[in-house]
């Protein structure tokens, strides 16, 4: 099967993680398949980008401003939007890099607790073409911070306590 067609069924789910690091795609992937499906989008770093703009009265935020204790915000954030559409019944896809399992725990927490679906989705592009296209993007990850995450990455599995797991190899949407 392709990994399209497993798509459809990640799209009932009410917690979809889209995993992979910076530049491999996951903003492309969630507008070409999730977009109109049902699922309220989250990004942690649209989150990042937005705070900073709002409480530094507009100045632009680029990653260099990032620091752990504003990203320690970020999170709180995230986990609750997700935790408001969760209990309002809605289905969200959230979007970071979850490379690590401890990452992704507190959304399989949650998930668990309110005895919800979740499925993870990695696209697991090859380092180099990450910090190529990382370059094209409009908030530039520094190439260290992309290759720190790399030397991180654990795969998610079923172990973890999702329900489904897809990995994709080297997203490209003209692969379909």
């Amino acid at each position: 099967m392709k990994y399209y067609e497993a798509i459809e069924k990640f799209k009932t789910y009410n917690i979809v993680l889209l995993c992979g690091l910076y530049g491999s795609g996951k903003t492309e992937f969630a507008n070409t398949y999730f977009k109109n499906s049902g699922l309220y989008r989250i990004s942690r770093l649209e989150l990042r980008k937005l705070m900073y703009e709002m409480t530094h009265f507009g100045e632009p935020w680029a990653a260099e401003k990032f620091t752990e204790e504003d990203d320690v915000l970020a999170k709180h954030v995230e986990r609750k939007i997700t935790e408001h559409f969760i209990q309002n019944k809605r289905n969200v896809l959230i979007i970071n890099t979850f490379m690590t399992k401890k990452s992704r725990q507190r959304f399989i927490n949650i998930a668990k607790e309110n005895k919800k679906t979740i499925g993870a989705i990695f696209l697991d592009t090859p380092l180099e073409k990450c910090i190529e296209q990382s370059k094209r993007l409009s908030l530039t990850i520094p190439e260290y911070v992309i290759r720190q995450l790399y030397n991180k990455k654990e795969l998610p599995t079923k172990l973890e306590g999702f329900n489904d797991v897809l990995i994709i190899n080297d997203f490209t949407l003209n692969q379909q």
